[in-house]
């Protein structure tokens, strides 16, 4: 029986899936790996996967890398008894062979946390660096593989508070050969490497640019702005706002991401490169308020909380006309929705969380 939580998870694909069906017949029947598989990404199309085999017959095979069993079995618990889904536990680093039958990689090792990028910059680089390698490797040696889809970052670009929205073939950032450039540079890194591994080895690889995501399966405490909002509002605190609230960002709902994901591996040609992420640009402090409705008392909100000033403000867009261009793909979405579903899923898991305990 799925849990509150993951009953959300799955109207929310349900309520996509009529809208973008069409685009999917090429998966059927299919094998993908996915690296990072206990990840934000990985698990969300672990939940896409099964949703489409359990409701449209779709048998997919789907394999999921990752060294973190725990995180694995704790966010995916319901799914390990799915027999077309394959927990392989490795480090990337380390990784010499993929399955024989796999027809698509989506190589999303690496987390986005700032914290871990600053506290363990090595390991940041060589998850990344050799972990990049390492499935490349491995690919090369499917005799079946269709395509492989290197998952980088928005990270790689230049920032840039006066662009209205970041278009693929913006400028990349200024070299700073410093340890807090180690994501932003392995990134790069593997970027590059995918190209030659494309050029020399004739490996069919299409590159993505994540921006910024909600939803299901990330941390509640992790540094980021939505969960910090969240975070506050779950636990009756003013949401607070280091600055004044002008900075803007985006937010694309996991759901949304998924369906993405699958859609870009199936359509897109070698060699291209995508951003990934939404266009409805909000100001902060709007993002904030979009979190106070869901609540009843409202939170307020407290602005410039940070007593050493939170610095210039910073706009992050990204242009996705290239995937709405090439293959149809929306905002399913909306912002506020987004949102409302993913406090959704924080309350349900406060919930089941305190009744464990009890």
């Amino acid at each position: 029986m799925l849990t509150k939580q993951h009953q959300l998870i799955a109207e929310d694909l349900a309520r996509i899936y009529p809208r973008i069906s069409e685009k999917l017949d090429g998966i059927y029947g299919k094998t993908v790996l996915v690296t990072g598989g206990a990840g934000f990404m990985g698990s969300w199309l672990a939940e896409l996967v099964s949703y489409l085999n359990r409701e449209e017959k779709a048998s997919i095979k789907l394999y999921l890398v990752d060294s973190a069993l725990d995180l694995f079995t704790e966010r995916l618990g319901h799914l390990v008894h799915d027999a077309s889904i394959e927990f392989i536990r490795c480090d990337m680093r380390s990784l010499l062979e993929i399955p024989r039958d796999v027809n698509y990689v989506i190589h999303a090792a690496a987390t986005p946390d700032g914290r871990f990028h600053a506290s363990s910059p090595i390991e940041t680089m060589t998850t990344i660096a050799e972990g990049t390698s390492s499935i490349l490797r491995a690919s090369n040696r499917v005799s079946n593989l269709i395509k492989f889809v290197n998952v980088s970052s928005s990270s790689v670009y230049a920032a840039d508070q006066h662009i209205e929205s970041i278009t693929e073939s913006a400028r990349g950032r200024t070299f700073k050969p410093n340890s807090t450039s180690a994501y932003s540079e392995a990134k790069r890194y593997a970027e590059v490497l995918c190209a030659a591994a494309r050029s020399e080895a004739r490996i069919p690889i299409v590159t993505v640019r994540p921006f910024t995501f909600c939803g299901a399966y990330q941390q509640l405490d992790s540094p980021w702005f939505l969960n910090n909002f969240i975070n506050d509002a779950l636990y009756q605190r003013p949401i607070r706002i280091l600055g004044d609230g002008k900075s803007v960002r985006t937010l694309l709902y996991g759901a949304d991401l998924a369906y993405w994901l699958l859609v870009i591996m199936l359509h897109s040609k070698s060699g291209q490169v995508f951003n990934i992420g939404s266009d409805q640009a909000k100001y902060l402090n709007e993002l904030a308020m979009c979190v106070a409705v869901n609540f009843s008392p409202s939170p307020s909100i407290m602005m410039n909380t940070l007593l050493a000033g939170a610095g210039e403000n910073t706009r992050l867009v990204p242009d996705i006309s290239a995937v709405k261009s090439s293959f149809g793909l929306e905002v399913y979405t909306d912002v506020a929705h987004a949102i409302s579903r993913t406090i959704d899923w924080y309350q349900a898991n406060l919930i089941q969380t305190e009744n464990r305990l009890l």
